[in-house]
């Protein structure tokens, strides 16, 4: 059992392949611990945990000791950017650097892949001769020329197509629409190709989705999409319990019910052409969609999600409810007819059916009236996002049910699973993370906690003001906003702000442009979370030449890695409480009180200390990075568990008030290799 240890040890030493093919490589024995604890839980089947903070190396700590086992592995990460990382970078950098070649495959969701058939339609079926965006007709175009010369066909290498860009429902396909076999593509099919290329690796590279996806597929039946590996790892972990909850449940969305609309629109008229109203009905989908977006609502918190325990979801009245719901169930019903009498109907057609009989199983199982959902355990709710888009769910509230299956058998069934992230837990049994996920119950499961090896304590600083109102308070964003002006008016830009909700973010953001318009600080850029995608708004940020803030919110909490003194003042508005209304985390409070808890200690404090330790992880990332922490927020220092939040964060000084906060930006400014921006006022 020590073989494979000790050839982790020989890699890893000081003038061994990896310091020799990588001069800038340093020992680092957090990184040595970690790796020596994966090749352990590989040795033994076991299953492991790691929370490996910031700068400790975990992707080499986990893929020199597969690479050196020989071991056939599932590498699945929680953003494609770490996928691509992973695979175009880490695993050739290992391979190359211990001289051991391994067949990897790079898989995506069927959504990340350019579908031929589907692109050829946009162009040049039904839908391409009526009037079109001369935005859709060129960005296609570009998408055609891209396509001719893509080997992989995934979207990712084209740059400027936004996550959210109306191209991608028409150049992709779901698993609903896709013809299979009988695709006139076929055997040009990108998504084909990639999974024949992943069954044939020895390691394959895919994401938390994907995962999920598979397993779902394997409880119906169907084959599956993944290879029979001996070792499964899961790096950025900590989102693995929100990412399955959905793939557990059952839901309806806009978006696919956009996409039956859109499909019924282009594949009636081909294929069975005046023998039914096709764009009449393709109309009544999306606008009955519409009029559930439409809907009036409150929430208490404004935030995203909508519990549904009774007649309508919570802050909508019930009979606006149950007239927008009825409304699609005779839409979908509708549609459903037309294609049932529809004569000699063809593939497409045939699958259109069958997703428009899916969805309205499933609506008429959680739209109506119902006192609560049919599961005895799962949570149902509504999500309200951006451009009318809606979902309603009914799901478990953890997904603890999957992995108890899966890792029931330990040790016996020979596969080893090792989960690892920089955030999963506060304390040495990583108990937010393995509670939610239902790993405590089970024998035999390892945790290790690996210190990040940065000095934080002389790297950063942290500044809690205790004038601003309370996090409540109306004026509390505009009181913050003005702060963050004065700061980053001193520093030259370089701040990053975090907000809890997008509805801050852009409050925040507003205020910053007027009191720059109003010139009542230096000027300052403002970039904002909604005017651009991710990855364009941190290029921007990365790349500013100008004094510059960029303000934001959800995603930009966890995966954010902007090293040196690019960012060199990060402000978190308020502490990450979920919303009392949250669906999920009231379903967790509920059976945790049941169980004899109490609910805050057990479930919103530690939430809430898990987000705050990944968003506050975006400031120092490498050994020379220097930075300021600011959390405008109070209770800090007022409320008795303020103290157990502060103790989630890296060991930082503290600054005491805004002469202090003061010295500490201009010390970052004198300190800098090369000054940019505005200097100390």
């Amino acid at each position: 059992m020590n073989e494979l240890v000790n050839g982790v040890r020989a890699a890893f030493a000081a003038g061994g392949p990896l310091a020799r093919a990588h001069g800038d490589l340093r020992s680092r024995e957090g990184q040595l611990d970690m790796a020596g604890a994966v090749a352990r839980a590989i040795e033994a089947g076991d299953r492991l945990v790691v929370e490996a903070g910031t700068g400790v190396g975990k992707t080499f700590a986990y893929l020199v000791p597969v690479l050196l086992s020989g071991r056939r592995a599932l590498l699945s990460t929680a953003t494609q950017a770490l996928q691509d990382q992973l695979f175009a970078r880490d695993i050739p950098a290992v391979a190359r650097a211990l001289g051991l070649p391994v067949r990897a495959a790079l898989l995506k969701g069927r959504s990340s892949y350019v579908c031929l058939h589907r692109l050829e339609q946009a162009l040049h079926g039904p839908a391409a001769a009526g009037p079109r965006d001369p935005a859709i007709a060129a960005g296609l175009a570009q998408v055609l020329r891209w396509a001719t010369q893509s080997r992989s066909g995934d979207l990712a290498e084209l740059e400027a197509l936004d996550e959210r860009s109306p191209l991608r429902p028409l150049v992709t396909s779901t698993r609903d629409n896709c013809l299979g076999a009988s695709c006139p593509r076929h055997d040009d099919c990108h998504v084909n190709r990639a999974r024949g290329e992943a069954l044939q690796a020895d390691w394959v590279v895919i994401n938390h989705h994907l995962f999920f996806a598979d397993q779902l597929l394997q409880e119906s039946g169907v084959a599956t999409l993944l290879p029979r590996a001996d070792v499964v790892v899961f790096d950025e972990a900590h989102v693995l319990n929100d990412t399955g909850i959905p793939f557990l449940g059952r839901s309806v969305g806009a978006g696919q019910l956009r996409e039956v609309a859109r499909d019924l629109a282009t594949q009636g008229p081909r294929w069975a052409r005046g023998q039914r109203p096709w764009a009449h009905l393709a109309l009544g989908i999306e606008q009955a969609t519409r009029a559930i977006a439409s809907l009036p609502r409150q929430t208490a918190s404004g935030g995203a999600r909508s519990r549904w325990p009774g007649a309508a979801p919570e802050g909508v009245d019930a009979a606006a409810w149950a007239h927008a719901s009825a409304g699609l169930g005779q839409a979908l019903l509708a549609v459903q007819e037309a294609l049932l009498a529809t004569a000699q109907a063809a593939a497409e057609l045939e699958r259109l059916q069958n997703r428009v009989q899916a969805l309205r199983v499933v609506w008429a199982g959680m739209a109506p009236a119902m006192a609560a959902p049919s599961q005895p355990d799962a949570v149902r709710w509504m999500e309200w996002g951006e451009r009318h888009n809606w979902r309603v769910v009914c799901a478990p509230p953890d997904s603890s049910a999957l992995f108890q299956g899966l890792l029931k058998d330990g040790p016996s069934d020979g596969r080893s699973w090792i989960f690892s992230s920089a955030t999963l837990g506060s304390d040495d049994t990583l108990g937010w993370f393995t509670r939610g996920l239902g790993l405590d119950v089970l024998p035999g499961l390892r945790t290790l906690r690996v210190p990040s090896p940065f000095d934080h304590a002389a790297q950063a600083a942290l500044y809690v003001p205790d004038d601003l109102p309370e996090p409540g308070d109306a004026a509390h964003t505009p009181a913050l906003a003005d702060a963050v002006a004065r700061w980053a008016s001193r520093l030259g830009g370089r701040t990053l702000v975090l907000t809890t909700t997008l509805r801050a973010a852009a409050r925040m953001a507003d205020h910053l442009e007027g009191l720059v318009a109003q010139g009542h600080c230096t000027p300052l850029r403002v970039l904002a979370q909604g005017r651009g995608s991710r990855r364009a708004l941190l290029a921007r940020f990365r790349g500013a030449t100008e004094a510059t803030v960029l303000v934001a919110s959800a995603s930009f909490w966890e995966g954010v890695d902007l090293a040196g003194d690019v960012l060199q003042l990060l402000v978190i508005d308020k502490l990450p409480f979920a919303p009392p209304d949250d669906p999920l985390m009231a379903a967790r409070a509920q059976r945790t009180e049941a169980a004899g808890m109490n609910a805050f200690n057990e479930v919103h404090l530690p939430e809430a200390a898990m987000a705050l330790k990944q968003g506050a992880g975006r400031l120092i990332r490498s050994e020379t990075d220097r930075g300021v922490l600011v959390i405008g927020d109070r209770r800090l220092l007022t409320r008795s568990y303020g103290n157990r939040l502060l103790a989630v964060l890296p060991d930082m000084r503290r600054l005491v008030d805004e002469a202090d906060m003061a010295a500490a930006l201009d010390a970052l400014v004198l300190t800098r290799p090369s000054t940019t921006g505005c200097p100390p006022t």
